[in-house]
Protein backbone atom coordinates (compact mmCIF):
# COMPACT_ATOMS: atom_id res chain seq x y z
CA UNK A 1 0.00 0.00 0.00
CA UNK A 2 1.62 3.12 -0.81
CA UNK A 3 2.18 6.35 1.53
CA UNK A 4 -0.39 8.54 1.97
CA UNK A 5 2.06 11.23 2.67
CA UNK A 6 3.93 10.34 -0.56
CA UNK A 7 1.16 9.98 -2.85
CA UNK A 8 -0.06 13.38 -1.92
CA UNK A 9 3.34 15.00 -2.35
CA UNK A 10 3.83 13.10 -5.82
CA UNK A 11 0.27 13.89 -7.19
CA UNK A 12 1.05 17.70 -6.18
CA UNK A 13 3.99 17.93 -8.02
CA UNK A 14 3.17 15.88 -11.34
CA UNK A 15 -0.15 17.87 -11.07
CA UNK A 16 2.16 21.33 -12.06
CA UNK A 17 3.67 19.95 -14.99
CA UNK A 18 4.89 16.80 -16.90
CA UNK A 19 6.66 15.74 -13.64
CA UNK A 20 10.08 13.70 -14.69
CA UNK A 21 11.59 10.57 -13.10
CA UNK A 22 13.81 12.50 -10.98
CA UNK A 23 11.03 14.20 -9.19
CA UNK A 24 9.57 10.72 -8.25
CA UNK A 25 13.44 9.68 -7.07
CA UNK A 26 13.46 13.00 -5.03
CA UNK A 27 10.12 12.98 -3.20
CA UNK A 28 10.54 9.09 -2.03
CA UNK A 29 14.01 9.91 -1.38
CA UNK A 30 12.79 12.65 1.03
CA UNK A 31 9.57 10.83 2.60
CA UNK A 32 10.43 7.62 2.59
CA UNK A 33 14.35 7.45 3.40
CA UNK A 34 13.77 3.57 5.55
CA UNK A 35 12.22 2.25 2.64
CA UNK A 36 13.71 4.08 -0.13
CA UNK A 37 15.13 2.13 -3.11
CA UNK A 38 14.80 2.11 -7.04
CA UNK A 39 12.23 -0.99 -6.87
CA UNK A 40 9.80 1.68 -4.42
CA UNK A 41 10.31 4.17 -7.07
CA UNK A 42 9.36 1.73 -9.83
CA UNK A 43 6.42 0.13 -7.41
CA UNK A 44 4.75 3.80 -7.01
CA UNK A 45 5.08 4.89 -10.50
CA UNK A 46 3.12 1.67 -11.40
CA UNK A 47 0.89 1.98 -8.25
CA UNK A 48 -0.08 5.76 -9.71
CA UNK A 49 0.16 4.07 -13.13
CA UNK A 50 -2.56 1.05 -12.66
CA UNK A 51 -4.92 3.37 -10.63
CA UNK A 52 -5.47 5.66 -13.35
CA UNK A 53 -3.94 8.54 -11.28
CA UNK A 54 -1.10 9.35 -14.68
CA UNK A 55 -0.59 8.78 -17.78
CA UNK A 56 3.28 7.78 -19.18
CA UNK A 57 5.02 9.91 -21.96
CA UNK A 58 8.37 11.41 -22.75
CA UNK A 59 9.69 14.01 -24.11
CA UNK A 60 10.99 12.03 -27.48
CA UNK A 61 12.84 14.33 -29.25
CA UNK A 62 14.40 17.86 -28.19
CA UNK A 63 11.86 19.60 -30.72
CA UNK A 64 8.50 17.21 -30.28
CA UNK A 65 5.96 17.97 -27.82
CA UNK A 66 5.20 15.71 -24.79
CA UNK A 67 4.09 12.15 -26.18
CA UNK A 68 2.17 9.76 -24.36
CA UNK A 69 2.96 6.27 -24.44
CA UNK A 70 0.76 3.75 -25.80
CA UNK A 71 1.84 0.86 -24.18
CA UNK A 72 0.51 -1.58 -21.05
CA UNK A 73 1.69 -0.37 -17.47
CA UNK A 74 4.20 -3.08 -17.39
CA UNK A 75 5.22 -2.43 -20.80
CA UNK A 76 5.92 1.43 -19.34
CA UNK A 77 7.48 0.03 -16.01
CA UNK A 78 9.62 -1.91 -18.45
CA UNK A 79 10.77 1.30 -20.68
CA UNK A 80 11.34 3.11 -17.67
CA UNK A 81 13.34 0.41 -15.79
CA UNK A 82 15.57 -0.65 -18.38
CA UNK A 83 15.26 2.09 -21.13
CA UNK A 84 14.31 2.56 -24.73
CA UNK A 85 15.27 3.86 -27.77
CA UNK A 86 18.78 4.74 -27.07
CA UNK A 87 18.09 5.73 -23.53
CA UNK A 88 19.17 4.51 -20.40
CA UNK A 89 16.94 3.13 -17.80
CA UNK A 90 16.43 4.05 -14.38
CA UNK A 91 17.74 0.67 -12.93
CA UNK A 92 20.93 1.38 -15.22
CA UNK A 93 21.74 5.32 -14.13
CA UNK A 94 24.07 6.71 -12.00
CA UNK A 95 22.69 8.47 -9.00
CA UNK A 96 24.73 11.16 -10.39
CA UNK A 97 22.77 10.96 -13.84
CA UNK A 98 19.19 10.53 -12.55
CA UNK A 99 18.65 13.84 -12.17
CA UNK A 100 18.91 14.57 -16.30
CA UNK A 101 16.90 11.45 -17.66
CA UNK A 102 14.19 11.88 -19.53
CA UNK A 103 12.93 8.54 -20.30
CA UNK A 104 9.99 9.24 -18.20
CA UNK A 105 7.68 12.44 -17.70
CA UNK A 106 4.39 11.48 -16.17
CA UNK A 107 1.02 13.39 -16.79
CA UNK A 108 -2.27 13.74 -14.17
CA UNK A 109 -5.29 12.50 -14.94
CA UNK A 110 -8.70 13.90 -14.17
CA UNK A 111 -8.80 10.69 -11.69
CA UNK A 112 -5.34 12.15 -10.23
CA UNK A 113 -6.28 15.13 -9.55
CA UNK A 114 -9.50 14.80 -8.20
CA UNK A 115 -7.32 12.51 -5.62
CA UNK A 116 -5.26 15.32 -5.38
CA UNK A 117 -8.61 17.50 -4.31
CA UNK A 118 -9.82 14.70 -1.86
CA UNK A 119 -5.81 14.26 -0.04
CA UNK A 120 -5.70 18.25 -0.01
CA UNK A 121 -2.63 20.60 -0.22
CA UNK A 122 0.14 18.41 0.88
CA UNK A 123 2.05 21.34 2.40
CA UNK A 124 -0.58 22.45 4.25
CA UNK A 125 -1.48 18.90 5.77
CA UNK A 126 2.30 17.87 6.61
CA UNK A 127 4.52 21.60 6.25
CA UNK A 128 7.19 21.48 3.59
CA UNK A 129 9.63 18.63 3.92
CA UNK A 130 12.26 20.81 2.47
CA UNK A 131 12.06 23.68 4.42
CA UNK A 132 15.36 22.52 6.14
CA UNK A 133 16.97 21.69 3.21
CA UNK A 134 19.54 23.83 1.35
CA UNK A 135 19.13 22.04 -1.96
CA UNK A 136 15.33 21.50 -1.89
Amino acid sequence: MMNKKSENFLLCTISDDWTPLNDFHVVLAKLEPENFSRDLVLDTIRSLGERGLIRFGSFTAPIRPWTPWNLSIEESISRIAHGFDGHIGYLDLPESEVYRSEILRAEITEAGLARLRELGDPYEIYGDPWKDDPLG
